[in-house]
């Protein structure tokens, strides 16, 4: 090993000679400095692409293949050229230091990489990963430690933080492990240590054996199934053999005996009819009795603002984009807060998801005289929601990680890996409770499955709130308020007692790192996500009472209530305008913190509930017209499968991209149509082959008086 280095130098020299470059263009005579610095330049670039070759830690067969590589690659051979360039650049200045938005990514070429084979070797191209970061080298006294080892190298920590640090993507021999280039790497950035706020920090290289790839290991991942797996794709191709086979048979029993009557085996196979289902899901009548045409238009734009924020984050977050400056500059834009400081935007369905229950519930009871079938309203709600739930889960667990490659896919892996340890939680919608993840961890599996947890619970307790406003008016109004009054004062405490920052604002570092901490108390926290919840329940009560009448407001009262509205949404949106920048405001008012933190999803409810009433009522004008467009009823359908689906095929896409892409408003806008408009085609299919298939199953089976009453309207 001890030998790698003259070899090295010899083989530079001849690679220099044979090779031609820049400098066998000039008649001028260049001086022996002059050549010694070109050399060290190119020995530089030689160690910066291929670092195994002059380390003295790696293995003997990695340093033996090395060498081979090299003495091809003198020799000008097409597969060591091509290994050559798929290896990304070691640029040490480039390495990221603390405080800095600039982070340096040198990806390589993942698949040329992967390609790389000759006869005449023994070893294929193996794609690794190296991600760098700093730590703090100090004694307790301030001074620096005398065994301070400049060379430090650690086993990567699996963190989407990891995402954030800068990297490098190197080619390198198969045979050479993710420690043999982690040490080699440490070696190479041994010097790099750095004085930051007057303190000292070496450079760490991590890297993993999941973050390297060969194409035998790809080949083997994508061709061998475990048992789960198996069942999984059994499951999934006998549901698109029910489905087809009920299609063929509605197509033929419509068009050759569609005046017979239909046996119950039959129905119940109509139901998994894609023809039926399209017909349904493409239908512009609403097919709800007393429906609140507005809701349609408020939940498919709320569905189109939750993907655009999140593709949002993950440009801002995940190393998606070269010029992270840019975008976190974006974010400073008073027209773009809506999207920097929009992840209240998820109380939108928080309310509407309360209003929905209160309002369909208490016109149940009115229909059943008062009578509250409990077991009924568990089990339906369950059925509504968990089919696609658990289809998606269950494809997240066991075929996702088939479907694709990429530098990042290990990320797709780790997910998959922590939805199948973690599926039981899901599927009983605890999973904000039992063996909570951090937030930025690829632990925490399905991601926007939070929601759903905290919206089933706030559900199973819904009825201590709807049955007494029902039944006993005035002291069901108290209780309810007082239990919001409640809720909200449980949040005040938490920002307080945890100081947690008021939202996460990208572009306050301090905070940013807080937002496991922010996300475990507050964020995903059932009781401190209640109070929209509640104030839907509220709107809900007082649509019911005013459904069947005729409201006469004073267009005074009209007008204020919609400045209000605009007023209240204005400060919740550019409410964190002036904090935005941790320069200019080092720290927020905790008086400021605590309430916009605790008030502010409450008073976004407020806001659309009053949109919503105003609609139904007659007081909406142009936006009532515009959000009960018949033409948002199909995509509103989609919409709940829209929401498992996007996130994930967001993260497939950011884990497959070969090279981040250089961020602009038209390369972030065509991106995020072509992310929205996939997530619904995908959605399209859940919801013919599972979604709808599932709710036909429940309506046949468990037929509510009113889609009797109805049915039998049709039938009249």
């Amino acid at each position: 090993m001890a030998t790698s280095l003259p070899v090295l130098v010899s083989l530079v020299v001849s690679f220099i000679v044979c090779v031609p470059n820049t400098y066998a263009f000039t008649s001028i005579p260049l001086s022996q400095n002059e050549m010694n610095q070109r050399f060290n330049i190119e020995e530089w670039r030689m160690k910066s692409s291929v670092p195994t070759a002059s380390s003295s830690s790696v293995s003997e067969k990695c340093l033996q293949n090395t060498r081979e590589y090299l003495s091809a690659l003198h020799h000008r051979l097409p597969w060591a050229v091509k290994m050559y360039e798929s290896s990304g650049r070691l640029v040490e200045d480039l390495i990221h230091i603390e405080g800095s938005d600039n982070v340096h990514h040198e990806s390589g070429l993942f698949d040329e990489c992967l390609s790389v084979e000759s006869h005449g070797i023994n070893f294929q191209g193996k794609y690794c990963t190296v991600f760098f970061g700093l730590k703090h080298k100090e004694n307790d006294d301030g001074s620096t430690p005398l065994d301070w080892d400049d060379s430090e190298e650690e086993e990567i920590n699996e963190n989407m933080s990891n995402f954030q640090k800068p990297s490098v993507g190197f080619c390198l021999p198969s045979t050479c492990s993710a420690g043999d280039l982690r040490s080699a790497v440490a070696q190479l950035v041994a010097a790099g240590h750095r004085i930051i706020n007057e303190k000292n920090f070496s450079i760490v290289a991590m890297s993993n054996e999941k973050y390297c790839y060969t194409l035998e290991k790809i080949h083997a991942r994508s061709t061998t199934f475990d048992n789960p797996t198996l069942i999984v794709l059994s499951v999934f191709c006998l549901l698109v053999v029910i489905v087809s086979a009920a299609t063929v048979h509605d197509a033929w029993i419509h068009n050759e005996l569609s005046n017979c009557p239909k046996s119950f085996s039959i129905q119940l196979l109509h139901c998994f009819s894609a023809k039926k289902n399209c017909k349904t899901l493409f239908s512009t009548e609403d097919d709800a009795e007393d429906s609140l045409a507005c809701l349609h238009g408020v939940r498919i734009l709320t569905t189109c603002w939750i993907v655009l924020i999140h593709f949002a984050g993950a440009c801002t977050f995940l190393r998606l984009s070269y010029n992270k400056p840019m975008v976190l500059t974006n974010s400073l834009r008073l027209e773009l807060q809506f999207v920097s400081n929009g992840l209240f935007g998820v109380d939108t369905f928080f309310l509407l998801s309360g209003l929905l229950v209160s309002f369909t519930q208490m016109r149940q009871l009115d229909q059943n005289k008062g009578f509250f079938n409990l077991k009924r309203f568990y089990v339906r709600r369950y059925i509504r929601l968990t089919p696609v739930y658990a289809a998606i889960l269950a494809f997240l667990a066991t075929i996702w990680p088939h479907i694709g490659t990429g530098p990042d896919w290990n990320f797709v892996q780790r997910i998959s890996k922590s939805v199948r340890e973690n599926f039981w939680a899901q599927i009983m919608y605890i999973n904000n409770y039992v063996n909570p993840h951090k937030f930025t961890s690829p632990a925490y599996a399905f991601a926007e499955s939070w929601y759903l947890a905290c919206d089933m619970q706030m559900f199973w307790i819904s009825p201590l709130f709807i049955y007494p406003l029902w039944r006993w008016k005035r002291a069901g109004l108290i209780w309810s308020a007082f239990s919001l009054l409640v809720f909200l004062g449980c949040s005040a405490t938490v920002f307080i007692v945890h100081n947690l920052p008021a939202t996460i604002v990208w572009l306050r570092p301090s905070e940013l790192t807080r937002i496991d901490e922010y996300a475990q108390w507050h964020y995903m926290e059932t009781f401190a996500r209640m109070p929209p919840y509640m104030i839907g329940i509220h709107f809900g009560w007082l649509l019911h009472k005013t459904k069947d009448k005729t409201i006469h407001i004073n267009k005074y009262l009209v007008a204020t209530g919609w400045i209000a509205a605009a007023i209240l949404g204005s400060a919740v949106t550019y409410g964190m305008f002036p904090y935005l920048d941790e320069t200019l405001v080092p720290v927020i008012n905790p008086w400021i913190r605590v309430s916009y933190g605790a008030l502010h999803h409450s008073a976004w409810a407020i806001t659309v509930g009053w949109i919503i009433f105003a609609c139904t009522h007659g007081y909406g004008g142009f936006i009532h017209r515009f959000l009960s467009w018949k033409l948002f009823l199909p995509f509103s359908r989609m919409s709940y499968a829209v929401y498992l689906v996007h996130f994930n095929f967001m993260r497939v896409y950011i884990s497959h991209l070969r090279k981040p892409f250089y961020f602009t408003e038209l390369i972030f806008g065509t991106t995020y149509l072509g992310i929205l408009v996939i997530s619904f085609f995908i959605s399209f299919v859940i919801s013919v082959v599972v979604e709808m298939p599932f709710l036909n199953s429940d309506k046949l089976l468990f037929p509510s008086s009113s889609s009797k009453a109805l049915e039998s309207k049709r039938q009249i």
